[in-house]
C-alpha cells in the first residue's frame, strides 16, 4: 500500500481534472522529502501540518459561518472540502465532500472526493466513487480519465483502463489530453495477458 500510495501521489498531478487549488500540492503531498541542507536566505520557514490546519480552518470559517444557516447546502459544502483540500487537510475535506455527496451526489464533486481518497491511501474508495460518478453521468470525459488512469497505475488492471479510456476518447475526441491517452492505451493493450494487480516494468505501466 505505501508503494502504491507514493505511485499515486506522484502520479496525481497529472490528472484531467482534479481541483485546481489542489494541484500544486498534487506531485509532494503523500510523499517524504527529504529538506534542504540550508534553508536559502531570505526564504520564509515552510508551513508546519498545524500550520497549514489553521490556515485552512480561517479560509472556511466564512463558509462555516453560512454553513450554520444552510446546512444542507451541498455546493457549500462542496466549498468547504475544496478548501480543506487546497491546504492538504484531507481527512477535513473528505467530511464535508461526503457530506455534499449525500445530500447532492454531483458527479465533479464525487470526482474530487475519489482525488480525496485517493490522497488518503484508499485507492478502492476512490474507483468505487469514480463508477458512481460515471453511473449519473457515463460521458463525464474528466471522470472516466481518473477512472483509467487509476485502474491502470493504481490497480494494474490494463482491461478496466483500456475500457474507461476508449470511452473517454469518444467523448472527449478533442481534448487535450487525447495524445496522452491514446499512449496510455497502446501501452495497456501490451499488458492484456497480464492478470490484473500483476506489476511488470516491460513496459512500463
Amino acid at each position: 500500500m505505501a508503494v502504491v500510495c507514493l505511485i499515486l501521489g506522484i502520479a496525481a498531478g497529472y490528472l484531467l481534472h482534479a481541483p485546481a487549488v489542489a494541484s500544486p500540492a498534487a506531485t509532494t503531498a503523500g510523499m517524504s522529502v527529504p529538506a534542504p541542507a540550508q534553508q536559502p536566505t531570505g526564504a520564509q520557514p515552510m508551513p508546519s501540518a498545524a500550520d497549514m490546519k489553521r490556515m485552512a480552518d480561517k479560509q472556511v470559517a466564512p463558509l462555516l459561518a453560512d454553513l450554520e444557516k444552510h446546512p444542507n447546502d451541498a455546493a457549500l459544502l462542496a466549498k468547504i472540502g475544496t478548501g480543506y483540500m487546497a491546504a492538504q487537510q484531507f481527512q477535513s475535506a473528505q467530511q464535508y465532500y461526503e457530506k455534499s455527496v449525500a445530500i447532492k451526489a454531483d458527479p465533479e464533486v464525487l470526482n474530487e472526493l475519489a482525488f480525496v481518497y485517493v490522497k488518503l491511501g484508499d485507492l478502492d474508495r476512490c474507483i468505487a466513487t469514480l463508477k458512481q460518478a460515471l453511473a449519473i453521468d457515463p460521458k463525464n470525459g474528466p471522470v472516466l480519465f481518473n477512472l483509467g488512469f487509476f485502474e491502470w497505475k493504481g490497480k494494474a488492471d490494463p482491461k478496466a483502463a483500456i475500457k474507461a479510456w476508449e470511452a473517454f476518447l469518444k467523448v472527449s475526441p478533442n481534448s487535450p489530453k487525447r495524445a496522452q491517452v491514446e499512449q496510455m492505451l497502446a501501452q495497456a493493450k501490451k499488458h492484456l495477458n497480464i492478470p490484473a494487480g500483476t506489476k511488470t516494468e516491460k513496459p512500463a505501466m
